[in-house]
């Protein structure tokens, strides 16, 4: 039998194509030998050839194996190496932070120490430094600055800035000492002994006091536990009369030692015969109640505390020509002096 072979013609644009030859075999036909002589005369070339190759292949494979192998290694061993060195580090770390934590600690206290100390330092450089030595009268006190200052508008606490000490550091002031240390123990504690407070004699020697050092809370201090007196209890006890302005009825006060503060006492006609000593008539309003005249008496504001008071002006037509009030022992504001007259 014949076998043909014969390639198709394939048309392709823009190329010339040659197409394969056409080639009949006898397969019937026995082979000739002599056209093996090529592969035979090769063979052991080829053999040589493909046994080099496969002995090649295997000797690469295995150094490829091997390198692989070393690789693994390598990797495994970083990443011990690597996982050692991380633990030593932050161990390492941990360590080194407990000890800098540990010394932070440590020196929070030393500073905690050292600003205890210094603050001790600084309050006995204050201490020294506010001792001061008062020479009243012959008599030697020593006390603080603190103490001399707790009234700022004081005489005692302007003493540093008007006058210069004695050789001897002390300060000298003209006045009797008899008074002094209750002036003194007011000033630490602002309080008064309840004996001198119920002495009369001791209290107005302690309120010349006040007044020659310009204490104003101590001169207050007299009048501070009075019974209190209300504006409706003013109105009870002396009622308004309704009559006109002109003709109205003098009232006589009789409010000896009582708290008046803020009290209003207008468009009363104040009897010359009333009597408010020993009272606090802080902030009361005098300047619209009428005033009469008596060649006899005064209105007594003995012995009261009379800041704040607003009393009418001298000249107007609700004080008649010639009222005086009885002022005696009285604290009064000094814008108030031309308002009143002393007897």
């Amino acid at each position: 039998s014949v076998i043909m072979f014969e390639s198709p013609t394939v048309e392709v644009p823009d190329r010339t194509v040659t197409p394969f030859k056409s080639v009949n075999i006898n397969v019937d036909e026995p082979l000739d030998r002599s056209q093996f002589a090529v592969y035979e005369e090769n063979l052991p070339e080829w053999k040589f050839i493909s046994d080099s190759h496969t002995s090649e292949r295997q000797a690469l494979h295995k150094h490829i194996a091997d390198r692989l192998q070393q690789l693994r290694d390598i990797e495994e061993w970083f990443e011990k190496a690597n996982g050692d060195f991380h633990n030593r580090v932050e161990e390492a770390y941990v360590a080194l932070s407990d000890e800098l934590s540990e010394r932070h600690q440590f020196f929070e206290k030393e500073k905690k120490k050292y600003d205890r100390e210094e603050q001790v330092m600084k309050e006995v450089r204050k201490f020294q430094n506010e001792i001061v030595k008062l020479n009243v009268g012959g008599q030697l006190f020593v006390t603080s600055k603190t103490t001399l200052t707790r009234d700022p508008n004081s005489l005692l606490a302007n003493l540093f800035h008007t006058q210069r000490p004695d050789e001897d550091g002390s300060y000298f002031l003209d006045r009797d000492s008899t008074y002094f240390r209750l002036v003194l123990n007011y000033l630490r504690d602002l309080k008064i002994p309840q004996n001198a407070l119920d002495d009369p004699r001791i209290m107005d020697e302690l309120m010349q006091e006040a007044r020659f050092y310009n204490i104003r809370d101590l001169l207050k201090l007299r009048w501070m536990d009075l019974p209190v007196i209300t504006q409706d209890e003013l109105y009870r006890l002396y009622p308004l009369s309704r009559s006109s302005s002109n003709n109205r009825e003098q009232t006589i006060f009789n409010l000896q030692g009582k708290m008046l503060c803020g009290l209003d006492f207008s468009n009363y006609h104040i009897d010359p015969r009333s009597d408010f000593s020993g009272s606090n008539l802080e902030n009361c309003k005098f300047d619209n109640a009428w005033f009469g005249f008596d060649f006899e008496h005064q209105v007594n504001f003995s012995n009261t505390y009379l800041k704040g008071v607003q009393f009418p002006d001298p000249h107007a037509e609700r004080t008649a020509p010639g009222v005086k009030f009885n002022l005696v022992g009285a604290d009064i504001d000094d814008m108030n002096q031309h308002s009143v007259h002393f007897n």
